[in-house]
């Protein structure tokens, strides 16, 4: 039975290594860098041993290091000295980086590859993150993808197996899924409770409206479900929606919303002259006067 050394307790490390306990996985430690993350490891999974960074390692079967994507290279070297010699497998959670980022490791571990979970883990101690039915994506030497699939496939996710040049790409697509709608709902949140509404409210009225616009998108083969003002070629509502904006949200709403206009006229779902008076809108200064408002010239 393959046992898993994680090296990191943050959202990601932590929430991993409690679905690994919960499927029976064996978990040789938890490495975590400060004696707070050390108490949260101690009180989330009792029982589970606990290590500090930069210290000799104890030994296990395989290696799972979970921290920041612009840590994992520094912590690839450190762990070269600390590893214990005669790992087999050393995996690193980075949608971006291929599993050659651990190359340090090579004295220490046969295999070196990549398992990156295609969920959002807000918090590390907070509910645990349901991982049965998520996609993994997996990349590295063979014997790491043979482990990799056989965590996923422990953890009950669907493993998904990525080339090097690929996960820039792959992980771009994933934080605008993800990351950057979060972003979006947050800010139209904002713009509601700034014109009055109760927060209650605002949270009911963006589960509903959210969930629906989601299940329509998954449900899409490509534009022909996406409703408002873009699909309809209605100017006035967009000049006046970029009006009422914050500067810095009118800027977001743009980038994206002449995204969907171009993709829109390519699928033929708007024709030219449409679209053009669309980005003008989004792209030039409009007239406040067309959306009864005086620019003071």
């Amino acid at each position: 039975m393959a046992s898993w050394l994680v090296i990191g307790a943050g959202r990601c490390g932590l929430q991993l290594a409690r679905a690994m306990a919960a499927a029976g996985l064996d978990l040789a430690a938890i490495v975590a860098h400060s004696e707070r993350s050390r108490r949260r490891v101690r009180r989330l999974l009792p029982g589970t041993p606990v290590a500090a960074s930069g210290r000799p390692l104890p030994p296990s079967s395989h290696c799972l290091v979970a921290v920041p994507d612009a840590e994992l290279a520094a912590v690839a070297a450190e762990l070269a000295g600390s590893l214990a010699p005669g790992t087999r497998v050393a995996l690193h959670t980075s949608g971006l980086h291929p599993g050659a980022i651990l190359t340090p490791l090579r004295g220490r571990a046969r295999a070196l590859g990549s398992f990156h979970p295609l969920l959002s883990f807000p918090t590390a101690g907070g509910a645990a993150v349901a991982t049965a039915g998520a996609v993994a994506g997996i990349e590295g030497d063979p014997p790491a993808l043979g482990a990799a699939r056989a965590l996923a496939r422990a953890l009950g996710m669907t493993p998904v197996q990525l080339t090097a040049a690929g996960k820039p790409r792959y992980h771009a697509a994933a934080v605008m899924a993800a990351n950057l709608t979060h972003a979006l709902v947050v800010e139209a949140r904002e713009e509601l409770l700034a014109i009055g509404l109760a927060r209650p409210v605002v949270g009911a009225a963006l589960a509903a409206l959210v969930s629906s616009a989601l299940g329509a998108a998954l449900a899409a083969h490509g534009w022909e479900k996406l409703t408002g003002p873009l699909p309809r070629g209605d100017v006035a509502s967009v000049e006046a929606h970029l009006a009422a904006l914050p500067a810095a949200t009118a800027a977001a709403y743009r980038a994206v919303a002449a995204l969907a206009v171009g993709r829109l006229r390519d699928a033929a779902a708007l024709d030219e002259t449409t679209a053009a008076r669309l980005f003008v809108a989004l792209t030039e200064p409009y007239r406040y006067a067309s959306v009864g408002l005086d620019d003071g010239s």
